[in-house]
């Protein structure tokens, strides 16, 4: 009787498991397993700016006068001796010299992942102006150029390998020359920026090139 009750115990006990096993699997392993991947897993770098110039090109100057009325010294020459005296006169003042450049700027970029592709709305961003080294000097003034994001057209980039030529051209800056400000510089910092996966990325770094407009 007792030899009867253990073996039907034991025959449950196989029908669970039989049960359990087949409404269950069990895995033994990683999801690298299960999953096969690819042979090759590449991570393209970032675009990298490996130089970078800036050359001012003057487009106009204007002269600008003021007009300031007053007593002014007066003196006429004469044979012998000279005529002097006051005046009350309107002059025109010179004031200064505004003139106006344009800024070419050129990089060589590494671009393996070809980040600078026109589906990606490839810009260059121009940061505000710094001063230049030595542009603290008498007579030296900074050249304001603000934060701008200049768009890099397909026609900008030159070359077709991963190394390529960029070049942009800031426009309309200005300059006004007096007799404290003879010349302007700055220190101008660059990154490409792009669009990807939704989101704006950068350049993995930043490049600076000095630029320096002398009065005409």
């Amino acid at each position: 009787m007792q030899k009867t009750f253990l073996l039907a115990i034991l025959v449950a006990a196989l029908l669970s498991l039989a049960l359990l096993l087949s409404s269950c699997y069990l895995f033994v392993g990683g999801p690298a397993d299960l999953v096969p991947l690819p042979d090759v897993v590449r991570v393209l770098d970032l675009p990298q700016i490996l130089s970078c110039t800036a050359t001012p090109i003057r487009t106009i100057c204007e002269d600008l006068y003021e007009r300031v009325c007053g007593w002014y010294f007066w003196t006429e020459p004469g044979v012998q001796t000279p005529a002097t005296g006051w005046i009350y006169a309107c002059p025109d003042v010179w004031r200064g010299t505004e003139c106006r450049y344009d800024i070419t700027i050129r990089l060589t970029v590494s671009d393996p992942a070809d980040d600078l592709d026109p589906s990606k709305s490839p810009r260059l961003r121009v940061f505000d102006s710094e001063p230049a080294p030595g542009g603290s000097t008498f007579r030296t003034c900074l050249l304001d150029v603000p934060r701008a994001d200049i768009v890099i057209e397909s026609t900008d980039v030159h070359g077709s390998g991963s190394t390529k030529t960029v070049s942009v051209r800031l426009r309309d800056v200005r300059a006004r020359f007096t007799g404290g400000c003879g010349t302007f510089s700055a220190t101008l910092r660059f990154a490409v920026v792009f669009e990807a996966d939704g989101g704006e990325l950068s350049s993995a770094n930043t490049c600076e090139a000095i630029v320096e407009c002398r009065r005409p």
